[in-house]
């Protein structure tokens, strides 16, 4: 699944960039925030629904842009967050498993402002593949689609290097339903009850640009 979406969304790119003025590279690091999951469980002839929590925690990723006209960009992004799935309380939760997001998106930005300035405030929309990696060995990994939303401001430090802050809002869609976290002859850990995982994450990072 990975490797065919990168190949198709360097596809959709490959016309535009040969076309492309300015290339910029951005590792960035922040913190991301919210998202649950809501299960339904039933216990004899009555049924409830039960949150879980996805905790808390920093991120990474990188992003690769592609200059295409001077108000707009587009890029590749991916990012990670190294987290815990718990069970939802007032002060603290019960941790069930280590559980990985892997995002991989194509999108793009509107920049505000004239080329060349040093400030130029932008928005972005990325399209793609959420990828959740449960720790426990015997559970499967699931690809579920996601879009995300972007603000954010470039700081330009010279010609060829700037700094980049955003907000960004992560929506991955998960199948109403469903069962979810799967182990081979062991069944599923959650059975998913109309349940997206809705998050927000706070971000910084160095732009390379050549």
């Amino acid at each position: 699944m990975r490797l065919r979406f990168l190949t198709t969304a360097l596809l959709l790119i490959a016309a535009p960039a040969a076309r492309a003025q300015t290339v910029e590279i951005t590792p960035l690091v922040g913190y991301r925030i919210g998202g649950s999951l809501s299960t339904a469980a039933e216990t004899g002839s009555s049924a409830s629904v039960v949150e879980y929590e996805v905790k808390d925690s920093g991120s990474f990723g990188v992003h690769l842009g592609f200059g295409v006209a001077d108000d707009g960009e587009i890029e590749l992004l991916y990012s990670r967050q190294n987290t815990r799935l718990e069970t939802d309380g007032l002060f603290t939760g019960e941790p069930l498993f280590d559980l990985t997001l892997e995002t991989w998106q194509a999108g793009g930005n509107y920049l505000f402002g004239e080329e060349g300035s040093r400030l130029r405030p932008y928005i972005g929309v990325g399209l793609g593949v959420t990828r959740l990696l449960p720790g426990p060995a015997p559970l499967q990994d699931e690809t579920r689609f996601c879009a995300s939303f972007a603000g954010g401001l470039k700081v330009w430090l010279g010609r060829h290097l700037g700094l980049r802050l955003e907000v960004r809002g992560f929506l991955t869609v998960l199948e109403s339903d469903s069962d979810s976290f799967c182990g081979t002859g062991e069944g599923c850990l959650i059975h998913l009850s109309g349940s997206d995982i809705d998050q927000g994450e706070f971000r910084a990072g160095l732009v390379l640009r050549f």
